[in-house]
Order: C-alpha cells, then sequence, then structure tokens
C-alpha cells in the first residue's frame, strides 16, 4: 500500500511540472504596413496541433517555454519565431510573386473576376489542360473539373467520344448536353448516335467544340448550375462550357514547335480458365461429310471439333487431342481442312493487342502589331491502335485575327479546319464489342 502511494505522488509531481512547463500566449500578425492577417496559421514547430488568427490577425496558443513557432499565410512569407514573454507580435511580409486573379469567361465573351460572380463556375488554364497530350478537347478536361462527369468509351475505339454530364444535366428524357461557346459564338447542340457534337451557328467555325484542338485553348470556364445557364436561356439547360482560344500577344512575334509522343498498352485482362474448351458439351463431335458441304470438308470427314454453337466455355478438357478449329472450316485459306492440338493458350487473348502510339506535331504563328493581331495554328495526329489495323489520322488548322477598325470598334475571324481518316471497325452495340466482348465468355481456345 505504501508503494502504491508513493508510486501516485510521483505521477501527480510528473504530472504538476508537465503543466507548469505550458504558458498562455497571445499574440497579433500583421503585414508591413502593420495591417492584421486574417486567418494566418500558428503551428509548434515539430509538434502536433496549432490554432489560426481571427479576423483581427489576434490568436492564441498554449506553448512550452522553448518552443519554436511557425507562421504562414497565403500571400505572405513563412515565418518562425521564439516568443519571449506572454505576448508577441509577428509580422510577415508579402511575396514577391502575387496570386493572379482568376477571370472567369461568361456569355459573349464578357470576363469578370471569379469571385465576384453569382454563379458556380470553375476555370481551367491550357496548361492545365494539356499536361498529357490527349486526342481531343473532351478527354482532356476528364478529371479536371470538379462536379462534371465524363463517360468515355473504350480507349481501342479510336476518335471514341468522351460525353460530359454537368452537374444538374439530367431530365426526365435523358442527359441534357452542354452549350459549348467558343470565343463568344454560341454552338448549337446536335446529336449523332447518342452523342452529343456541335456544329457553329452563324459563323466561319468549322466542325463542334470536340474538334476544337486542345493546343489552341488559352483557358476553358465550366458554368455549372441555374444561375449560369441563366446567361444563354434554355438551351443551357446541361451547363455550359465555355472556350476561350489563344491569341497572339501585344507587339510580339512568335514561332512555336512541340512534339509528343504517348504510348498505350494493355495493363490489366481477366483470367482465364485453361482447362476446358469452348462450348457446352463435355466431350469432342465428330463431323461426318455429306453432299452440299463446301467441298474444302472433305479433310475433315471423321474429325472431331467441340461446340461452336454455345459460347459457354465448359466443352472438353484440353488434352492435347487432336481436332478441327473454327478457323479450319473457313473456305480459301491455307488453314482449311486442317486439323490442330487441343491445347491451351493462356496468353493468346494478351498477345492479341498491339501497343498503340500517338504523334502529335503542333506549329502555331502569333504575331501582333499595332491594331491588329493574328495567330495560326496546325496541328498533325497519328495514333496507331492498340487493335490490329486501327490507325487515325488527323490534321487541324485554325487561325484567330483580329483587326482594330477605330478605337471604339474591332472585327474578329475564327476559322477551325479539321479532317481526320480512320481505319478500323469498331462496334459499341451489345457487350461493347469494341474490346469488352472479346474476352465475354472466357474462351482461351
Amino acid at each position: 500500500m505504501r508503494k502504491t502511494l508513493i508510486l501516485f505522488s510521483l505521477l501527480l509531481f510528473s504530472s504538476a511540472f508537465a503543466t507548469a512547463q505550458l504558458h498562455h500566449l497571445t499574440g497579433k500578425v500583421t503585414d508591413e504596413k502593420g495591417e492584421p492577417v486574417p486567418f494566418a496559421s500558428i503551428k509548434v514547430k515539430n509538434a502536433k496541433g496549432g490554432t489560426a488568427s481571427d479576423a483581427n490577425g489576434d490568436f492564441a496558443i498554449k506553448i512550452s517555454s522553448n518552443a519554436v513557432l511557425e507562421i504562414t499565410s497565403l500571400g505572405f512569407s513563412p515565418k518562425e519565431i521564439k516568443p519571449d514573454g506572454d505576448h508577441i507580435t509577428v509580422q510577415l511580409s508579402k511575396t514577391a510573386a502575387n496570386i493572379s486573379e482568376v477571370v472567369v469567361t461568361s456569355a459573349f465573351g464578357i470576363k469578370k473576376s471569379q469571385r465576384t460572380t453569382a454563379y458556380s463556375s470553375q476555370v481551367i488554364s491550357g496548361e492545365n489542360l494539356n499536361i498529357t497530350p490527349q486526342t481531343n478537347l473532351a478527354d482532356a478536361l476528364s478529371n479536371k473539373i470538379s462536379g462534371v462527369q465524363f463517360r468515355s468509351q473504350s480507349g481501342a475505339k479510336l476518335n471514341s467520344q468522351t460525353a460530359p454530364r454537368i452537374r444538374g444535366g439530367l431530365a426526365l428524357g435523358g442527359d441534357l448536353a452542354p452549350l459549348y461557346v467558343v470565343d463568344g459564338t454560341v454552338i448549337n447542340d446536335v446529336t449523332i448516335n447518342g452523342l452529343a457534337f456541335a456544329r457553329s451557328a452563324g459563323s466561319l467555325s468549322f466542325g463542334g467544340a470536340y474538334d476544337i484542338d486542345p493546343d489552341v485553348v488559352e483557358s476553358i470556364t465550366v458554368l455549372k448550375g441555374a444561375n449560369a445557364t441563366a446567361l444563354f436561356g434554355d438551351r443551357a439547360k446541361g451547363g455550359a462550357i465555355i472556350i476561350t482560344t489563344k491569341k497572339a500577344k501585344a507587339g510580339k512575334t512568335n514561332i512555336e514547335v512541340s512534339q509528343s509522343v504517348t504510348i498505350d498498352k494493355v495493363y490489366r485482362q481477366p483470367k482465364l480458365q485453361n482447362s476446358y474448351a469452348g462450348g457446352a458439351s463435355s466431350s469432342l463431335i465428330q463431323y461426318h461429310y455429306k453432299a452440299g458441304d463446301p467441298v474444302e470438308w472433305q479433310a475433315l470427314d471423321g474429325k472431331f471439333f467441340h461446340d461452336f454453337t454455345d459460347d459457354s466455355s465448359w466443352g472438353p478438357a484440353i488434352q492435347g487431342q487432336e481436332y478441327a478449329p473454327w478457323y479450319a472450316w473457313v473456305p480459301g485459306t491455307k488453314y482449311t481442312g486442317k486439323t490442330t492440338k487441343l491445347v491451351a493458350q493462356p496468353h493468346n487473348a494478351r498477345d492479341f493487342w498491339n501497343t498503340g502510339i500517338t504523334n502529335n506535331t503542333n506549329v502555331n504563328f502569333s504575331k501582333s502589331g499595332q491594331g491588329y493581331s493574328t495567330r495560326i495554328n496546325y496541328t498533325n495526329q497519328t495514333v496507331n491502335g492498340i487493335i490490329p489495323g486501327t490507325r487515325t489520322l488527323r490534321n487541324s488548322l485554325s487561325t484567330n485575327t483580329t483587326i482594330d477598325i477605330n478605337k471604339y470598334i474591332s472585327a474578329g475571324v475564327n476559322v477551325n479546319y479539321t479532317s481526320q481518316n480512320i481505319s478500323g471497325e469498331f462496334d459499341d452495340s451489345y457487350a461493347n464489342q469494341t474490346s469488352g466482348n472479346f474476352t465475354q465468355w472466357c474462351h482461351s481456345t
């Protein structure tokens, strides 16, 4: 009992000693002019916890006698200080690089500060848009905008269009496609095969918003909510995507050339069983030639095959026995009428895919002088797809020219032209046959 009391007393003393080491500190955070810095972060170095200054720059915190405080605030250089006394004043210095104001482009090219807009908006700069080169504008926007869902097709389908759904862009009749506005020109929406496309109305813009080269984009503003769509009326019920293209810099002449290469490979595939062949019959079926069958099939008389009429994969056990594969029944090939061994093919699905290669070359020229500016952009894009024999060649040419008629009036023209040739057959109907149906029933033979 005595030992217990002594131990308890020691614990109380240790606790009181530790408490005595902490003291209450108050302070104020100001800038170089003595103005308060609200909501600055105050933390004890190499320790957990901290506090923040209030709207007047005041704060209070409990610290030990040898503590060092770290004070940080957006737009100011961080500062460390070892307090002396129970009250301190910390002066922060503004950083040399000021944070630029985010500008929202709204209806018909009108620009305003983002913090003054009465609606939900998000701005994506051209630099952030093209961190990883993409084949079209919609794919470049994917995963960069909050509140917007991008529903993409299989990567095996070249030039597949990613359909965006902006928050609230849904009606009883289905999805509401967003309205596209390019340099103040409203784009009319049309629907092709269930996908939202766009075409110009009353301007010199050819093709749609999906045809705009991501390399020519200066910034994109995405407007969401009823207040935003009210800027354009009922046609923007699904939201609005406002695109501002790059312009020539005042008094400068520039020529830029860029080249990028992207490689695509199939990363993950389903695991397939390699013990049984295709079909539902547990044994091989013997073929007997009869009148009316192709003459090439005479060589297969008496041979065996597994059930080709059922697309399940629980046929006969794979044991290396002789059989007639499906391609032996196709007339006019070197495999016609020839049998082979029924063996497992664990890698045939993976070996089918090619390595996809995308080459993107961009050249642009811009010049600006007294009363005029012009920018010409050309992009050549070649894609060799992961499906053998698939390829696309795309050429995009765009110009943006403005001329000042007087100090009040300026005239401009914006032309976008895109040509594209696609080689390959793609089918997104039942089971997404472009790629998903490739291993639908897990056949490996």
